[in-house]
């Protein structure tokens, strides 16, 4: 059998290499479509290959590194990492896409960088070793720190050091709780192994209540950072408004945070010497963010940092459903990571789009867009649409999930989360209404509607928006399946 699993990493990280060497924007753009087309046609040959009605891990591989330490390379995909690598592989070849007619400098670099981040987001999303993980972890790292660095706004400097600060110190925190995770379990055992699945297996039977408690927050603290969620946020409004448009995109695609909660944070949690307190926090943390970042998307003037913060809200529903920990909110969190790329993009799409043609991105100084841009109307509205939860859209599916199952465990918090479904509706009719309708602001001179390329790269993620809105089981079942499989090692937690 093919190494598939191998393969989804080296095909765009190859790519990417031979990209940084050429010559021309064309070449560029051409070889990083291509190397993403690659990606795109592989990952669709695992999808179909999938079986979504078991947890176990498939298109497995395992080699040994360091055997001294129990360092294997081994890689795996199963149903929480499948639709993230769908995702990346669906958005990535669209992204190239839309940025093909921008004009910047070092056209090579760019492109190669979109690529390393595909191949080291892919790679953390099939690790099953710490180690291998915790590389490809920090890899993502450099490609995003560059992108916001060389391309951003005119503040790009003090956001790209802001996000590599922040989110690097929170990785090197996780870090430790992994060595502790190790060390524990080595001296347990005999038997030294970095392997993620029998490190959170062994979990249980580790130190005192106390010492699990350390080494679960500590590991916790690294994904809550990158996802991110209230209070480890401060480094997204920066870097999303300041980075390039295919930079904020990469953002969105960015899902290790959330992954991570599934993958490690969830299976480990009930055996913390205090899962309530735990559940607790994380279902606290994620409804004020919901609430939180509503509230300052409402209050913001410029258009894409609106956008920033309605990530930062929808977020917390991840955080939410995970820390319902039922099947199905569980399985909803999952999905708003899914949703949440698409819908995301298409916004951050839009924002980019508005800025090009008219040279702002301030709501109040744009209005009647509508009757310039008609195109991007449509797909910006449909967009924003999906993202305030309209019926129909991906993005009623995980919030419906996460609001409905969550309140079995924690009625409280999803109280709370509800007062922000009013507001988030308000900030997105808002914008819109501003932006695109009404007067036109004839100061704005002549603007133009996007490129084709523009729109079809907008409208394919609009249809996939639009599909799994209405059919969302493709995805949501092997979801489905893996979240019964993580609430199903738990004990009653009498929460």
């Amino acid at each position: 059998m093919l190494p598939v699993a191998s393969l989804l990493i080296l095909v765009p990280l190859i790519f990417a290499a031979v990209t940084f060497f050429t010559k021309t924007k064309e070449q560029a753009a051409g070889l990083a479509f291509l190397g993403s087309i690659a990606t795109l046609g592989l990952t669709l040959y695992v999808y179909l290959n999938f079986d979504s009605s078991t947890a176990a891990m498939q298109f497995f591989e395992s080699i040994d590194w360091i055997p001294l330490l129990g360092v294997k390379y081994s890689v795996g995909i199963d149903g929480i990492s499948m639709p993230l690598i769908l995702l990346n592989a669906i958005v990535i070849p669209v992204l190239i896409l839309y940025s093909w007619k921008e004009e910047r400098e070092d056209s090579n670099r760019f492109y190669g960088l979109i690529l390393t981040m595909q191949a080291a987001v892919i790679g953390v999303f099939v690790a099953l070793d710490f180690v291998v993980f915790y590389v490809f972890w920090e890899l993502t790292l450099i490609p995003l720190f560059f992108m916001v660095n060389i391309w951003g706004g005119e503040k790009r400097a003090h956001a790209s050091y802001k996000f590599f600060i922040y989110t690097h110190v929170a990785s090197l925190v996780m870090l430790l709780g992994i060595f502790g995770l190790f060390y524990a379990s080595w001296q347990q055992t005999g038997i030294p192994t970095f392997d993620i699945r029998e490190l959170v297996a062994q979990f249980q039977f580790l130190g005192s209540g106390l010492f699990r408690n350390a080494i679960f927050l500590s590991i916790i603290f690294g994904f809550l950072a990158k996802l991110p969620t209230f209070p480890f946020h401060s480094w997204l409004p920066d870097t999303y408004t300041e980075a390039p448009t295919a930079g904020s995109v990469l953002f969105i695609l960015l899902k290790i945070g959330g992954y991570g909660l599934f993958r490690i944070s969830l299976p480990m949690l009930p055996n913390t010497g205090n899962p309530e307190l735990m559940i607790t926090m994380l279902g606290l943390l994620g409804a004020f963010s919901i609430l939180y970042g509503a509230l300052l998307a409402l209050r913001q003037k410029d258009l894409k940092r609106m956008i920033a913060y309605s990530s930062l809200s929808h977020m917390g529903y991840v955080l939410l459903g995970s820390a319902g920990f039922v099947a199905l909110s569980v399985s909803g969190a999952m999905f708003q990571q899914f949703s949440h790329g698409l819908i995301m993009s298409i916004m951050f799409m839009s924002a980019g789009a508005i800025q090009t043609s008219t040279g702002t991105r301030i709501i109040n100084n744009l209005g009647g867009l509508a009757k310039k841009m008609p195109m991007l109307a449509v797909l910006m509205m449909l967009g924003f649409m999906a993202s305030l939860g309209l019926p129909g859209l991906t993005g009623f599916i995980a919030e419906f999930l996460v609001l409905a199952f969550s309140y079995v465990n924690l009625p409280g918090f999803v109280l709370l989360a509800l007062l922000a479904i009013v507001i988030t509706a308000g900030y997105h009719l808002w914008a819109m209404q501003r932006a695109m309708f009404g007067v036109y602001n004839e100061k704005l001179g002549d603007v133009r509607d996007i490129t084709s390329l523009q729109v079809f790269s907008m409208a394919v993620i609009a249809l996939l928006v639009v599909y799994f809105g209405w059919n969302p089981n493709p995805v949501l079942n092997m979801m489905i399946t893996n979240s019964e499989a993580i609430v199903s090692l738990t004990v009653v937690l009498g929460v």
